[in-house]
C-alpha cells in the first residue's frame, strides 16, 4: 500500500488556469476545486446555474422586502385595533412588545436568516463575477436584470431606495 504518494488513480484532476483579465474561454474552475467547466456543454450549463441564481437572487430581495412590508401592515392593523377598540384605555396601559420580544420574534428570525442567505449569494455571486469570464459576468448580469425586470417593478411604492 502507497501511502506517500497521496495520489487516487481513479480520480481525474481537470485542469483549467486561472486567468486575472477578462476573458472568453470556456474552461473555468467556479468557486470550488469540484465545479470545473472544462467542455463548452459544461460551461454552458454553468452560465444558465448562475443565471439563475441571480435571478433567485432578486426574488429573494423582493420576498425580504415583501415580508417586511406585511409585517409592518400587520403591526399597524393591530395598533389601530387597540386604540379603536376600547376608548378609555389610555396609551400607558397599551402592551408593547419589548426589545427581546422583538428580536426573538419569529419574523425577525426568519428575516435575519434570509438576510444571511442574501449576503452568501452576494458574494458568491461576486466570486464568480471575479473569475473574469465574459459569459460568466453576462450571465450574472442578465439574471441580475432580469431577475430586477420581474420583481423590481414591485418595490415602487416602497420609500427605501437604500442597498437595493
Amino acid at each position: 500500500m502507497d501511502m506517500g504518494s497521496g495520489s487516487n488513480s481513479t480520480t481525474v484532476v481537470k485542469k483549467c488556469p486561472m486567468i486575472m483579465v477578462f476573458h472568453g474561454g470556456h474552461c473555468e474552475r467556479i468557486l470550488w476545486t469540484t465545479w470545473v467547466a472544462s467542455t463548452v456543454s459544461e460551461f454552458a450549463w454553468s452560465c444558465v446555474a448562475w443565471f439563475a441564481i441571480c435571478f433567485l437572487y432578486e426574488a429573494l430581495k423582493f420576498l425580504r422586502e415583501y415580508l417586511i412590508i406585511k409585517t409592518a401592515r400587520r403591526e399597524q392593523e393591530r395598533m389601530a385595533a387597540e386604540h379603536s377598540g376600547d376608548s378609555s384605555t389610555p396609551l400607558a396601559e397599551i402592551n408593547n412588545k419589548t426589545y427581546f420580544e422583538r428580536i426573538l420574534s419569529s419574523t425577525h428570525i426568519l428575516q435575519t436568516a434570509l438576510n444571511g442567505i442574501q449576503v452568501i449569494v452576494s458574494y458568491l455571486i461576486m466570486l464568480v463575477f471575479m473569475n473574469f469570464n465574459y459569459w460568466l459576468c453576462l450571465s450574472c448580469i442578465l439574471g441580475l436584470s432580469i431577475g430586477y425586470f420581474c420583481f423590481g417593478w414591485l418595490r415602487l411604492g416602497s420609500n427605501n431606495n437604500c442597498c437595493n
